[in-house]
C-alpha cells in the first residue's frame, strides 16, 4: 500500500508537471494579432489612413477546479497577451503649392517731352496681364508705357496739330490755289489777276516742293483771305516768304504796308491788324483806328534780307485781357506788343484791341506807300498754339 501510494504521489506531481492530469488544465492566452495599420498613401494634401487597432487577444482559458479529493488546484491561466496598437498611419504630403507667377516686366517710361506749352502728355502704357494663380503660373507683362507728347514754348514746334495748312502743290501753276478768297484791286473774290496785280500758283520758286503762291501789289492790294473757325481768338500764323526787297527799309517817309494780317470785315481794309512795314520799321498798323507800333521815337531796327526765304510766324492772342502780338523771322523776334495804349503812337487802342478781328486770315502785299513788290508765300500753317519753322 505505501508503494501504491507513493507511486500515486509521483503521478500526481509529474501529471501538475506536465498540465495533463484531469484536476483542470491551464490555458496559455494565445497572443493577440498585431494590427498593422496602413501607411497612409502620400496624396496631393490627403492624410494617410489610421492603422487599424490589433485585435487583443483571447484571454486564457481558466483551468478547471482539481478535484477535491485528490486533484491539485489548476494553476490560473495567463493572462492573453494585449494586441499590440496598430501603428498610425503616416500624414499625407501636403500637395505642393503652385508656383507664384512671375512680376510683369515694368513698361518703359515714355519719353518726356521737351518743355513748353500745351504740349498733350503722353499716352500711358496698357498694363500687363496678371499672372493666374496656380502651378507654374507666370504674371503677364507689364505693358510699355505711351511716349509723352512733345512741347514747345512759343515759336517752337508744339504738339498741337495746326488746323489748316497749305503747299500749294495741288494748286495748278497760273490759276488761284483752291479754298482761299482773294482780295485783288480792292475786290472781295474778283478777277485774278487783274492787270498786273496778282495772287497766283506758280513754279518759279518754291520753299518745298515745286510751287508757290506768287503775288505782285502795290497801292492795290494783292491779298489771299482764309476764313477762321467761328469764336477764334488765338492765332498762330506761320509762311516761309520770298520777298524781292528788304523788309525794314528804314525810311520814315513810307507809311504802311501790308505782309500778313488778320480781317474783320472781308471786303474791307477798314477792320484789321496789319503786320509788315509802319514808317520804314518793321511793325504793326491797326484799323480803323490808324494806330500803329512802334512809336516813331522808338523804332525797330531789324531787318529781313531781300531774296532768300524766311520762316514768319505771327501770333495774334486775344484770349488775354492784355491783347498781345508777337513775331519772329526765322526765329529771331522782330515785333512785340504787350502793353496798350503805351506802345501805339496815337494811344488811341485800348488792351482789347483785337476784338472782332478773327474773321479771316490774309497773306499778301498791299503798300500805303505805293511800293510795287513782288513776293512768294509756301508752307502757310494755322494753328492755336505756337507752330515753328520744322
Amino acid at each position: 500500500m505505501t508503494e501504491v501510494r507513493v507511486s500515486l504521489l509521483a503521478v500526481a506531481s509529474v501529471c501538475a508537471l506536465l498540465s495533463a492530469c484531469a484536476g483542470g488544465s491551464s490555458g496559455t492566452g494565445t497572443a493577440g494579432t498585431s494590427g498593422g495599420g496602413t501607411t497612409g498613401s502620400a496624396g496631393t494634401g490627403s492624410a494617410g489612413t489610421t492603422g487599424t487597432a490589433g485585435t487583443t487577444g483571447t484571454a486564457g482559458t481558466t483551468g478547471t477546479a482539481g478535484t477535491s479529493a485528490t486533484g491539485t488546484a489548476g494553476t490560473t491561466g495567463s493572462a492573453g497577451t494585449g494586441g499590440t496598437t496598430g501603428t498610425a498611419g503616416t500624414t499625407g504630403s501636403a500637395g505642393t503649392g503652385g508656383t507664384t507667377g512671375t512680376a510683369g516686366t515694368t513698361g518703359t517710361a515714355g519719353t518726356t517731352g521737351s518743355a513748353g506749352t500745351t504740349g498733350s502728355a503722353g499716352a500711358g502704357g496698357r498694363g500687363g496681364t496678371t499672372g493666374s494663380a496656380g502651378a507654374g503660373g507666370r504674371g503677364g507683362t507689364t505693358g510699355t508705357a505711351g511716349t509723352g507728347g512733345s512741347t514747345a514754348g512759343t515759336g517752337g514746334a508744339s504738339s498741337v496739330a495746326p488746323f489748316f495748312k497749305d503747299d500749294f502743290e495741288a494748286g495748278t501753276s497760273g490759276m488761284q490755289p483752291a479754298g482761299w478768297d482773294n482780295f485783288i484791286a480792292y475786290n472781295r473774290n474778283g478777277q485774278n489777276p487783274s492787270g498786273t496785280t496778282l495772287a497766283l500758283v506758280d513754279t518759279t520758286r518754291a520753299h518745298s516742293g515745286t510751287k508757290s503762291v506768287h503775288f505782285h501789289g502795290g497801292s492795290s492790294p494783292a491779298q489771299l483771305a482764309k476764313a477762321l473757325p467761328s469764336g477764334t481768338n488765338k492765332l498762330y500764323a506761320r509762311a516761309w516768304i520770298w520777298q524781292t526787297r528788304t523788309l525794314g527799309s528804314m525810311n520814315p517817309s513810307e507809311n504802311h504796308e501790308t505782309l500778313l494780317g488778320l480781317r474783320g470785315t472781308p471786303a474791307s481794309v477798314d477792320n484789321d491788324v496789319r503786320f509788315g512795314e509802319v514808317k520804314g520799321s518793321i511793325g504793326t498798323n491797326e484799323t480803323p483806328s490808324d494806330d500803329f507800333a512802334p512809336k516813331l521815337t522808338q523804332p525797330s531796327t531789324a531787318t529781313v534780307a531781300a531774296n532768300k526765304w524766311a520762316c514768319f510766324e505771327i501770333a495774334f492772342l486775344a484770349d488775354q485781357a492784355q491783347h498781345t502780338l508777337t513775331a519772329t523771322v526765322d526765329g529771331t523776334q522782330v515785333e512785340a506788343i504787350t502793353s496798350t495804349p503805351a506802345q501805339w503812337e496815337h494811344m488811341s487802342l485800348p488792351a482789347t484791341w483785337m476784338t472782332g478781328k478773327f474773321v479771316q486770315f490774309i497773306m499778301g502785299w498791299q503798300s500805303f506807300s505805293g511800293i510795287d513788290t513782288d513776293l512768294w508765300i509756301d508752307d502757310v500753317a494755322l494753328s492755336t498754339a505756337p507752330i515753328g519753322c520744322n
